[in-house]
């Protein structure tokens, strides 16, 4: 049988783990604000990059706005 309970230290390196990914959306965010607020800040990435991080914010903010987990 398998142990489900967390560890506190567990619990701790979840939370940092999270809190990283909160970070990582907030920084791609300004990105992706830079990319929507000015087309010529784009031309130093690939096209597809730039599409891909437009829809990776998008889809970040559906699933952190309906997860209390993904919250600030």
């Amino acid at each position: 049988m398998i142990d489900t309970r967390f560890t506190p230290k567990y619990e701790r390196e979840m939370e940092q783990h999270f809190e990283n990914q909160r970070e990582a959306f907030r920084l791609l965010d300004l990105i992706n604000a830079e990319f929507q607020s000015d087309p010529m800040s784009v031309q130093c990435f690939d096209a597809r990059i730039v599409q891909r991080v437009k829809q990776c914010v998008e889809k970040w903010k559906r699933i952190a706005a309906s997860n209390p987990l993904y919250r600030d």
